[in-house]
């Protein structure tokens, strides 16, 4: 998978290192959210100590912080997205020569941080998972 990167990109990558001194293999925006992928096991770090790296970030950027952290298939970004919430299950399912993620939760209090009235949550996950895996083309919520 080769992913493009322009100037702007390039310089929101360079803050992120200036003010987490950690470096990001990936930043993209999704809606008014700008996310930055970390190596595996350097997310505590890019937080910070009481998150003051996203608080000095977000109030650089004017826009909301999400920091994921690389993973090796879907449904374990699915899980780095989703933390704190920890769903049931998640698994990928071939139906009709397509693969959806099916994610299971386990209370209605935990779908509802992607099944809000707009779907803003599962339109998020579902670009940031097809940026990585173009082969899933659905999430579906169980």
């Amino acid at each position: 998978m080769v992913i493009k990167l322009n100037a702007d990109t390039i310089f929101q990558m360079r803050l992120f290192r200036d003010i987490t001194y950690v470096s990001c293999t990936d930043c993209f925006q999704v809606n008014n959210t700008l996310i930055f992928v970390t190596k595996k096991g350097d997310v505590g770090k890019a937080i910070g100590p009481q998150g003051r790296n996203i608080k000095t970030l977000r109030d650089k950027t004017n826009k909301n912080i999400k920091i994921l952290e690389q993973s090796a298939d879907c449904c374990s970004l699915i899980k780095n997205y989703l933390f704190p919430i920890k769903p049931k299950n998640c698994e990928l399912v071939d139906q009709d020569g397509r693969q959806t993620a099916q994610i299971e939760f386990n209370s209605s209090r935990e779908r509802r941080y992607l099944l809000d009235n707009q779907q803003r949550g599962r339109k998020e996950l579902k670009e940031i998972v097809a940026r990585y895996y173009s082969a899933v083309k659905d999430i579906r919520i169980l």
